[in-house]
């Protein structure tokens, strides 16, 4: 082999050798670079997990805070409640003291005095209480039309039920007979001993409160139909006058009642006589209801709902 041919030769063998390099310098590029780029992914995606874990952290910590202000109200609000029974407890405590002195003056009510009554109003009171069975019980000893209050009103109520307001317009037509002129309209109210419950008590805060309102109910019933407030009083005993002995857990239905007296203006206690310009027939009436009474606390009977029975 010549000169020229060994050269030839070893340009090949050079070449090739050069070639074998350059391609495994190519693979450990490729790979390289495949390998960044994996770890640039996995970084991104890591980067996408922290920031939803943040966003997450940020939600909770947005629902801790919720969660307290919640907690903070309330706890606000149950002390304005607690703050509020405790003024009701003394209101009621209060008022039963009013009531206990007013009582031990003697001005707390009405002598209602047994009456009879002429031959056509009594036979009149009577078909009313046949006319009407489940609703009124006639009293001829002492002229009194007894209105059952589970009838008359839905519990805790003081709003007359529809349902008997066509009894008490008949009950009124009587009142404004020629028979009944000379007789004046005592409505007094009743309550069984059951205590007043936290919703009734936003209207009417004891059973004094309760018996009065129904009375003062009833009394606005009688006026929408015809009976003229001159010749009507209310008063309102609470549980304090039961008709039978309330059972060991209360709430005796036969004492829950509103009573209508049909009283001779001539037999009722000097100075309650509905003498015209004055209001005396109906401040003696209404000493025990009238006690002063919380605005946030006071009942309102509206007459207007009785214009349209």
């Amino acid at each position: 082999m010549n000169k020229y041919q060994r050269l030839t030769m070893l340009a090949v063998f050079g070449g090739l050798a050069l070639t074998s390099v350059g391609c495994v310098s190519r693979d450990e590029f490729l790979r390289t670079e495949f390998a960044r780029r994996k770890a640039a992914e996995r970084a991104d995606a890591a980067e996408r997990d922290l920031a939803d874990e943040r966003n997450r952290v940020l939600s909770l910590e947005a629902e801790r805070d919720a969660l307290r202000r919640e907690l903070d109200t309330k706890s606000a609000m149950n002390e304005t409640l607690l703050a509020e029974n405790k003024r009701l407890d003394e209101f009621a405590r209060k008022l039963q003291a009013q009531m206990d002195d007013v009582l031990k003056k003697g001005v707390g009510g009405i002598e209602v005095v047994e009456v009879k009554l002429p031959p056509e109003l009594d036979k009149a009171l009577k078909d009313l209480a046949a006319q009407y069975p489940d609703a009124i019980e006639y009293d001829a000893q002492r002229g009194a039309v007894r209105w059952k209050s589970d009838l008359t009103f839905d519990k805790g109520s003081d709003h007359v039920k529809d349902s008997v307001k066509q009894a008490m317009q008949a009950f009124a037509n009587i009142v404004n007979s020629s028979a009944a002129s000379q007789f004046e309209v005592i409505v007094v109210g009743h309550t069984d001993n059951l205590p007043i419950g936290p919703i009734t008590a936003k209207s009417h805060p004891t059973n004094w409160h309760l018996s009065s309102h129904r009375a003062i109910a009833v009394m606005f019933a009688l006026k929408s139909f015809g009976v003229d407030y001159h010749r009507m009083g209310v008063m309102g005993y609470g549980e304090h006058r039961p008709r039978v002995p309330n059972p060991p857990r209360g709430g005796a239905e036969e004492n829950r009642r509103v009573e209508i007296f049909l009283v001779s203006s001539k037999e009722m206690v000097p100075g309650m006589q509905a003498n015209a310009g004055t209001t005396s027939s109906r401040r003696t009436a209404t000493d025990a209801a009238s006690l002063e009474t919380p605005k946030t606390l006071a009942g309102d009977i509206n007459a207007e709902e009785f214009e349209n029975p």
